[in-house]
């Protein structure tokens, strides 16, 4: 499910759940056992989650998922969710190296961390949640709201748009485009600049920060999980997956 190394003060870990690092139970209790190690290790410092060449996350495994009942689902969603608000405020720097393609569920876990870097490439970002028949949750929408400003937000939920590497740079969604052979490297780079900084004021100040939208999203879980599971079981979700799993399944 992911892979998992040290360097330094810096732990890479890169999503690696074929073919697409789509996101199942599996692969979220897999970042999370992770995520306990690297808290318990004072030796570490900063986290950078990036995936194999091509692809960051395809988002939400809808192919495992859509058979699923409604308690399966509840469960996910607040798993799912649980580990996007443990990113948010974890206790270390994070960092994405985001190394392709990252619709939805992907963009969520990536705006989720301090810093985003992507690969140059034919690649597509974005939250088109929307167009599979789900709505934004109250706390990814904050989030994602303070990267880009209201209306780029608001435009870009509504219309469901993805958008390529230059683009996401230029609207805020990601803060630098690399090319891909360098992204790692880069993406460590840049993190050790920002570890000479005093560590514990960091992670001080980035709590400080976020704590608006933090309580706003633990104030929220069971809402949200009611909104989330009442779209994902209604008719026009339903028919709008089975044809993107019709299409998948032709490729």
């Amino acid at each position: 499910m992911i892979k998992s190394y040290q360097k330094n003060q810096i732990q890479i870990i890169e999503l690696n759940r074929p073919k697409v690092n789509a996101i199942d139970d599996s692969l979220i209790s897999s970042l999370n056992i992770e995520l306990d190690k690297i808290e318990r290790n004072d030796s570490i410092k900063g986290l950078i989650l990036t995936g194999q060449s091509g692809v960051f996350s395809a988002g939400l495994d809808i192919v495992s998922l859509y058979n699923k009942d409604k308690k399966y689902m509840e469960n996910f969603w607040l798993m799912f969710s649980s580990l996007l608000l443990r990113i948010y405020r974890y206790p270390k720097l994070v960092f994405s190296a985001i190394s392709g393609h990252s619709p939805a569920g992907g963009t969520v876990i990536s705006i989720m961390t301090d810093y985003r870097i992507m690969s140059k490439g034919n690649y597509v970002i974005g939250l088109n949640e929307v167009a599979v028949g789900l709505s934004m949750p109250i706390g990814i929408g904050r989030v994602f709201q303070s990267l880009l400003g209201e209306r780029i937000a608001e435009k870009m939920t509504l219309t469901g748009k993805l958008v390529n590497p230059e683009e996401a740079e230029s609207i805020g969604l990601i803060d630098e485009v690399v090319e891909s052979d360098n992204l790692l490297n880069h993406s460590i780079e840049t993190m050790n600049k920002w570890l000479k900084l005093p560590f514990n004021k960091q992670i001080q100040s980035k709590l400080s920060l976020r704590k608006e939208v933090i309580d706003l999203m633990v104030d929220t879980v069971k809402k949200e999980n009611d909104n989330f599971i009442n779209a994902w079981f209604s008719d026009e979700c339903r028919m709008t997956m089975k044809k993107i799993i019709n299409k998948l399944s032709k490729k």
